[in-house]
């Protein structure tokens, strides 16, 4: 990864594969910042991260050649504004499931006429010592991704993409097959591959769509990867960018690659 590249130039350029982590821990992140990935997602919106610990958190980026995103918990206009005056490389918005949800994180992204975010980059401008590099381009410093997770938004995504303010475009394949349940339908999955669930042809294909709908905008488009393979393949098939496997996703593969033969075979730990 070049360095001095923001992550809205990383994303225009593609071919990048980022992580996950939820470990509210300075440490784990550090850890997931030195593995190799383009990026790391703090996961506010199902992990244990919270917004008191982003400021220590973000610390651990400083030594890495890695950028920082984060998932905020909700499409919220004050979350999503300080994550910005933070200096995040990047804020993904989940469950963006209408036009509306759209504008409302774009207003809160971008300073007008864009948007309507509020002026004061905090540590984003160096704490004032950055502040004029900062203000030549101020919607170049932090990415604005949507993450959509409806089948219907999916299936219509065209509208919302050719918003101005929009950095990226991700899909959650979860989402977007529970949207398609019906009531007393249930859930199926291979055993030790929940995968599957959200990896049939018909939510596939609706990824697809946005992916198409994504390029036609010219807006950089990603995927969330069971594997390191399927990430390389939504990359090869035209995605700007994918994101595999997380900290306690490591966490457990490596302790079950290295435990003795007999733990897995129910004998003593």
């Amino acid at each position: 990864m070049d360095a001095p590249s923001t992550l809205q130039a990383r994303l225009k350029r593609g071919g990048i594969i980022g992580t996950w982590s939820g470990f509210a821990s300075f440490a784990c992140v550090e850890v997931m910042a030195e593995l190799g990935f383009d990026f790391v997602v703090l996961d506010m919106q199902h992990c244990e991260i919270t917004a008191s610990h982003l400021p220590g958190l973000l610390g651990a980026f400083r030594r890495a050649n890695c950028h920082a995103v984060v998932r905020v918990a909700q499409n919220d206009y004050h979350l999503i504004n300080w994550l910005c005056d933070m200096g995040v490389d990047g804020v993904l918005v989940p469950m963006v499931n209408s036009i509306e949800d759209a504008r409302r994180a774009i207003e809160a992204a971008k300073y007008p006429p864009t948007g309507k975010r509020s002026f004061g980059p905090f540590r984003a401008a160096r704490y004032g010592a950055g502040m004029g590099a900062y203000m030549e381009d101020p919607d170049s410093h932090t990415a604005l991704i949507l993450q959509i997770e409806d089948a219907q938004l999916a299936a219509n995504a065209s509208e919302v993409l050719s918003l101005p303010g929009i950095d990226a475009a991700f899909v959650g394949p979860n989402d977007i097959a529970f949207s398609l349940l019906k009531q007393g339908d249930r859930v199926r999955a291979n055993e030790g591959q929940w995968t599957t669930f959200a990896r049939t042809p018909e939510v596939l294909d609706l990824c697809s769509e946005v992916m198409h709908s994504a390029q036609l905008a010219g807006v950089p488009f990603g995927m969330t990867a069971g594997s390191w393979a399927e990430a390389r393949q939504w990359i090869e098939k035209g995605a700007s960018f994918a994101t595999f496997g997380s900290d306690f996703m490591f966490l457990r593969a490596g302790a079950e690659h290295l435990r003795r033969p007999e733990a897995s075979e129910g004998g003593a730990q």
